[in-house]
């Protein structure tokens, strides 16, 4: 019967006539009158395999398109492609646009095998196989009898090779697609150090989709090892990137702030060996054209190493959301109510161990050339528009934020978001401030509230109440956090501060779309030799930020340094010799060559209300922002440089514990930015200009900010000038 349809394929659209005909034995053929070839710009130069017939057996499997494409864009002729699935003996691209004729058979039934290699004659072939695994969700058996079945099929493919080989003495070359026998390795490891590796599922299977595979390939490889013109070469395949559209694509919270890839692979930091299964064609037929080389050898093929946290990287950076790994253990993965979740959890565990036992890259680079292979970074983008991704709302554009909750607004990192906001021409926000403090009587309440009355409000909140926190954020699109530890040691311990903290961050859990969490780092992951009990502020900060890591809400994390302001806290007046004011600058520390890391506190509010605008691309992130690296030193002769007309600038050491005994909570925590932080990689490798310029490109440095602020008279004031 004749067909009139159209399709698309390879991006060309083309309209053609199909001839579908049966022909009397249990295969079906596929042929095809009036086709086209789509245009294509993959075509292996390397070829030289024009006419020759080639076979895949495992049509109907991503593998088995792939290679399907590889050997029509390398020149064989005909391609044949053998499946069970109704649908793939249809499928009109294959059939049409690739013009491939397709065979209906069973690989485990040896006669539609034997049919297939005589009708064809095909001298090259691909062989891919199936595990047919259990289909109930919650399976623990059925397993190892679908490990053994797809075994005895492969061991039986190989036997009719031979047998039909006896028959017509035809060279054949079959790249097999292979895995590791995980069984047999996890058996040896067991008897080696007496611990169980990987543990068994109920029915004694050990990972049965690949250990099927690995001992089908072993035995392949001995059954045709003494057979003159039969070449065998097995590929022993990584972990996909496909699997992402599938088993391991990213899925929403309930509020669809962020996105986790959950799998038993370890550590988000574990390397796993990938490779996009599109780059098996190329790389089957070039290894076809160098059987000679490679006959008898399993070859380890993947295009990179890389981790979960990477992985998950990659998406937040392509879509703009926050996705980050969840590492599961192997038990809650293989309780998923999902079929074949036991062994998919085994298989985890099995690709997450850090073993000897990796892929070839340099080979698999070698193996492909003149193309190159590709990597998570292009493969994610050239199939961004997934329906997989999606149905799980990647794709999705974010809700705009406009109406912003300020925490810790009388701080001066509060009432510079909230100057920020207001100025951000882009939307109109609404601003809700929230203080401890007395509402009627405070004069910075007023003052905020004047900038612009309609749009900023207060209301005044008990941070040790998570009602009186919820009240402050209902109806908030965002809110913003800073815990003013200044004001809270005239009141209270960091412990008390830091449940606060916490509360807050309950009451946004479900209620705001996105949180700005101002935090510091951990005086445990500070290289000071301060004692530990004067790092006053920064760990109840970084615990509580952990502790915000943990919660389902979408976050970014923002490391503010120490401000361009508190140098000139540190300044007094004094008159030098000839009875001139001069301006002395009290280093801590002997620290006046320490390079410290600055940005005026002036600089956040832009920041935050581009990362508002945009915050989906930057949840999840920490963002650590600088505008300068600078020394006492180097401050002393800018101001000199600036204010030569005005006044002289000196610096003085004193001792540190001078220092901290001086002042208050505020310049103590100025101290230990002078005596460790400007010494700690934990902390200056968190803070980058580059990071900074990118998200705020007009942002201020230091001397132009003095500049700026030359004859302002409360900038000068502090100076002590007229």
């Amino acid at each position: 019967r004749k067909q009139s349809f159209a399709f698309r394929g390879s991006g060309v659209l083309i309209t053609t006539v199909a001839t579908i005909t049966t022909t009397t034995t249990n295969q079906k053929i596929v042929t095809n009158s009036n086709k086209q070839r789509p245009m294509t710009d993959n075509k292996n130069t390397s070829s030289t395999t024009t006419n020759k017939p080639a076979l895949v057996f495992g049509a109907s499997g991503e593998q088995g398109r792939a290679v399907l494409e590889g050997f029509v864009d390398a020149g064989f002729s005909p391609v044949y492609g053998f499946s069970s699935n109704p649908d793939t003996i249809s499928d009109q691209y294959l059939s049409d646009a690739l013009q491939c004729i397709l065979l209906e058979g069973k690989i485990s039934n040896p006669e539609d095998v034997r049919k297939a290699l005589t009708s064809t004659r095909a001298q090259a072939i691909f062989l891919t196989t199936t595990t047919e695994m259990p289909v109930m969700g919650g399976a623990t058996g059925g397993f190892q009898s679908a490990e053994d079945e797809e075994y005895e099929t492969i061991v039986q493919w190989f036997k009719t090779l031979q047998e039909v080989h006896q028959e017509d003495k035809l060279p054949r070359t079959v790249v097999f697609s292979g895995r590791d026998n995980v069984q047999e390795l996890a058996r040896k490891k067991y008897e080696q150090t007496g611990n169980v590796w990987i543990e068994p599922l109920d029915d004694g299977s050990v990972v049965p989709h690949y250990s099927a595979k690995g001992k089908g390939g072993e035995e392949g490889l001995k059954l045709l090892q003494n057979t003159p013109g039969l070449n065998l070469i097995q590929l022993t395949m990584p972990f996909f990137y496909s699997n992402f559209l599938a088993f391991f694509c990213p899925l929403p919270n309930d509020g669809r702030t962020q996105w986790e890839l959950s799998g038993c692979f370890g550590s988000g930091d574990t390397k796993i060996d990938m490779m996009a299964v599109t780059d098996l064609g190329a790389l089957v037929v070039n290894v076809m054209n160098q059987a000679e080389k490679y006959k008898g050898q399993i070859l380890r093929v993947a295009s990179e190493r890389i981790s979960m946290n990477e992985i998950a990287k990659e998406f937040s950076d392509l879509f703009g959301k926050d996705v980050v790994y969840n590492p599961l253990l192997p038990k809650e993965l293989a309780a998923l109510e999902f079929p074949s979740a036991p062994a998919m959890a085994q298989m985890c565990q099995f690709l997450g161990d850090s073993r000897e036992l990796q892929h070839d890259l340099e080979l698999t680079a070698e193996l492909m050339k003149p193309r190159k292979l590709a990597n998570f970074e292009t493969w994610l983008l050239t199939h961004s528009d997934s329906t997989a991704f999606s149905r799980v709302g990647l794709d999705r554009d974010a809700p705009e934020l406009t109406k912003i909750c300020v925490f810790g607004a009388l701080s001066p990192q509060g009432k510079s978001v909230v100057k920020g906001l207001l100025a951000d021409v882009r939307k109109s926000y609404t601003i809700r401030c929230t203080t401890r403090r007395d509402l009627d009587t405070n004069p910075d309440v007023q003052e905020l509230i004047s900038l612009d009355p309609q749009r900023v409000s207060f209301v005044q909140a008990d941070f040790d109440d998570i009602d009186s926190c919820t009240n402050a954020v209902q109806d908030m699109d965002g809110a913003f956090l800073v815990a003013d530890l200044q004001e809270s040691l005239k009141t209270t311990d960091l412990e008390t501060e830091e449940r606060h903290v916490k509360n807050i961050i309950d009451a946004c859990e479900g209620r705001v779309r996105h949180l700005i969490f101002s935090t510091m780092e951990s005086s445990e992951a500070v290289n000071t030799d301060l004692p530990e009990k004067e790092l006053l502020e920064f760990s109840p900060k970084a615990r509580a930020a952990a502790y915000a890591r943990s919660k389902s809400l979408s976050v970014t994390f923002v490391l503010v340094p120490c401000y361009s302001e508190v140098f000139f806290d540190m300044m007094e007046v004094r008159k030098d010799d000839a009875g001139q004011d001069k301006l002395v600058m009290k280093v801590p520390g002997g620290q006046e060559d320490a390079k410290v890391m600055v940005m005026s506190v002036e600089e956040l509010g832009p920041c935050v209300a581009n990362i508002f605008d945009s915050y989906e691309c930057f949840a999840g992130h920490e963002i650590g922002l600088v505008t300068d690296f600078v020394t006492a030193h180097e401050v002393k002769s800018m101001l000199n440089d600036v204010f030569s007309e005005d006044i002289a600038v000196e610096t003085e050491s004193v001792e540190t514990k001078e220092w901290v005994e001086a002042r208050d909570t505020y310049m103590r925590d100025l101290g230990q930015l002078f005596a460790g932080l400007s010494h700690s990689k934990a902390v200056t490798s968190r803070h980058s200009l580059a990071k900074t310029y990118q998200l705020v490109p007009n942002v201020r440095s230091l001397r132009r900010w003095v500049e700026q602020n030359r004859d302002n008279p409360t900038f000068r004031e502090k100076l002590g000038l007229r």
